[in-house]
């Protein structure tokens, strides 16, 4: 009978293509032979395993200034609980983490801005360890960043990525009944070529996007609820495309006022849902939306939970939730420090974080994908190296474990979305 080492190369290729991106890291260590295997830094394997492998989603939380890794689950006395702690490393600082204020999720990649004396930005695959460092000037130091993608057919890269910078001036308080908010900025960093650049927008762009960090992707755009630029009355449903890079209007359940709270978010990589909240009442209901035609921009909308809270439960616009379709369960952050969790039968738990940072809650799916390297700069031996040893992960017992492909070693243990 043949072995698993006996195998041909290409079936044996066609086998790790359907086996998830977690547990396939977990198999190098296993084998000298798939240890020293050039799949995981095969592009062509690598297309074929985003496509065929099955996606592991697991909730991570911003929680002082760290990534969290959380469990969920309704039916414990501790419903909200964190698992773990995993640290972005800068090989080149003598700090055991650098510390995170703003993180982004997009296809697998987290676009995180540090907490540091020159904030810098950082596109960072947690399960791979593989990480892209960028400067930011002084003057871009009080924007707020969004990553996305598109297919490049001109290039023989696949998929490229860019992060779409934006800042907001205003209000304009010299003026009345003009304009709520003076102007909006957008530049964007082409991953590419290493670049930054303005983006000449339409001048009759007639919303504000306030917080951009505050955005949804999927298939490589990214969604915003944005507000009417005049008055800041009315609310949409905007998206940026990454490839023509311009903005796209999208219809939202119905027409939504100041007085409403909504947030984005993205259901298992498919659907977005939105969270609505109105302004001191008590009814909080989820929309998740049909899966979105690229070519008709036609999208539509079904209620799939509403429960009561109390009025302590709004969230703010934009504030992060997560949401389970199938068991129709919600966690939301609603204030900097708390988080709760309900379900259908709107018995609402708590969770304390006692954070000293915003908290941020989003679904994760690991995966190989590759961020793409500055090839300007010359790399030193032993570097990629570096790139892939980045991720240490902290267990709840605080004793700190380091080893090549980390969350794949942990994550056999990890406890899912209302498991």
């Amino acid at each position: 009978m043949m072995t698993m080492l006996e195998l041909p190369e290409d079936l044996l290729e066609e086998i790790f293509c359907r086996v998830p991106a977690l547990s396939l890291i977990r198999l190098r260590s296993t084998c000298k032979r798939w240890n020293r295997n050039r799949l995981l830094n095969d592009k062509k394997f690598i297309t074929n395993h985003l496509e065929k492998s099955p996606k592991q989603f697991m909730p991570l939380m911003l929680q002082d200034f760290r990534l969290c890794l959380m469990r969920f689950n309704q039916l414990r006395f501790s419903p909200i609980r964190v698992k773990g702690k995993l640290s972005l490393i800068d090989p080149r600082s003598s700090l055991d983490h650098i510390k995170i204020s703003q993180v982004f999720h997009c296809d697998s990649l987290l676009l995180c801005h540090t907490e540091d004396k020159i904030p810098r930005l950082v596109v960072w695959n947690p399960c791979t360890g593989q990480t892209r460092w960028i400067k930011i000037t002084r003057f871009r130091q009080g924007a707020r960043y969004a990553l996305g993608f598109y297919q490049d057919k001109k290039s023989n890269v696949g998929y490229s990525y860019k992060i779409l910078s934006g800042m907001v001036h205003g209000p304009s308080f010299d003026k009345q009944d003009i304009d709520l908010y003076s102007k909006q900025e957008f530049e964007i960093y082409e991953m590419n070529s290493n670049a930054w650049r303005v983006l000449e927008v339409d001048a009759t762009l007639d919303f504000i996007i306030l917080y951009l960090d505050h955005g949804a992707s999927l298939k490589g755009k990214t969604y915003w609820i944005a507000e009417d630029k005049e008055k800041g009355r009315n609310k949409f449903l905007v998206s940026f495309d990454y490839s023509t890079e311009r903005f796209e209007y999208l219809c939202l359940p119905r027409q939504y006022d100041w007085y409403e709270n909504l947030s984005l978010s993205v259901v298992r990589g498919e659907k977005l849902s939105v969270l609505l909240q109105r302004y001191l009442g008590t009814k909080t209901n989820i929309w998740v939306s049909s899966k979105i035609c690229d070519e008709t921009k036609a999208v539509s909308w079904s209620k799939v939970l509403s429960v009561d809270l109390d009025a302590c439960y709004l969230i703010p616009d934009g504030g992060s939730f997560v949401f389970d379709e199938e068991r129709k369960v919600l966690v939301c952050c609603n204030w900097d420090t708390a988080a709760y969790i309900v379900g259908e039968d709107n018995n609402v738990r708590d969770y304390e974080a006692g954070s000293s940072s915003k908290l941020s809650l989003f679904d994760y799916a690991p995966s190989l994908t590759q961020i793409q390297q500055d090839l300007g700069g010359k790399r030193k031996r032993g570097d990629e190296r570096l790139r892939y040893k980045q991720t240490i992960f902290v267990g709840e017992d605080d004793k700190v474990r380091q080893e090549d492909f980390l969350l794949g070693r942990i994550i056999s243990n990890t406890e899912y979305l209302t498991n």
